[in-house]
């Protein structure tokens, strides 16, 4: 029942961002506001750049964060990313933005008169290394010895290019999408030099039994060769959320035959 509640309510937060965001854009912007804001934007109280506007679109100093497009419309400025974020601005001119943030802190900018802060924002990017998620090449070798039979179970974690961006809330209470990479594993089972299974796993194959909204901001994380028994060859799959203690494990069974089982745990 906890399960059935969580996917609606996920349901239901997707539902809204999209009318979110379809409302958002048939309204008119204010231009000036956004004319007003381009440029590099200093915290007052201690002087570092937070982001800088250029066009349309807002980056972050935050070398991890992703540049945004936002929107200025009324009192508020919007930040159309893969959610739809938005701050009330308290006050606006040449060399001042104020507005509140998510955990309801003022946030105090003035125009940066250094040339030397356009150096944070031109810097080479490198997509954050999470500790509890596997972002590099593994290859793990396990050995498990069922009815006198030797079986060698391989399993190759190779990272992708595929993305998963997420909205994480800094110690402001400002929203930064940071990326991280997904992995595809391959598994294979052999019984001496013979190969009795292989084949290249993703997270799509788990879509039957997490929630879109989830599984998109899920990453394919880890996989481990557990078990042999007269059911077949047992393996156990890891999808993790970065930057969270959220994950979900399933157990993927082959049997003799060849034929794939997944059973979430």
């Amino acid at each position: 029942m906890k399960s059935v509640k969580y996917i609606c309510l996920m349901c239901f937060v997707m539902l809204a961002a999209c009318q979110e965001g379809s409302r958002l854009q048939r309204m008119a912007e204010d231009k000036v506001a956004k004319d007003l804001l381009q440029g590099i934007w200093v915290d007052d109280s201690s002087d570092l750049p937070v982001f800088m506007v250029v066009g349309d679109t807002l980056h972050y100093s935050d070398p991890n964060a992703v540049p945004i497009l936002f929107k200025i419309i009324r009192d508020s400025i919007y930040l159309l990313g893969v959610d739809t974020i938005s701050y009330k601005i308290e006050r606006q001119g040449e060399s001042t933005f104020w507005f509140t943030t998510a955990t309801d802190e003022l946030m105090k900018l003035h125009r940066s008169e250094y040339e030397e802060d356009l150096l944070v924002f031109n810097r080479e990017k490198e997509p954050v290394q999470v500790n509890n998620v596997i972002q590099q090449y593994v290859e793990k070798d396990s050995i498990i010895v069922y009815d006198d039979v030797r079986y060698r179970g391989y399993v190759f974690i190779n990272p992708t290019h595929y993305k998963v961006v997420r909205t994480l809330f800094d110690e402001n209470g400002l929203g930064v999408e940071s990326v991280y990479y997904d992995n595809i594993i391959h598994i294979c089972v052999y019984n001496g030099a013979r190969e009795l299974y292989g084949r290249d796993i993703n997270k799509q194959l788990f879509s039957e039994y997490v929630d879109a909204g989830e599984l998109s901001s899920s990453i394919l994380s880890d996989m481990d060769f557990v078990a042999v028994d007269n059911e077949g060859y047992h393996y156990r799959a890891m999808l993790t959320v970065p930057e969270s203690a959220a994950s979900q494990v399933f157990e993927l069974l082959i049997s003799p035959e060849g034929t794939l089982q997944v059973k979430a745990e």
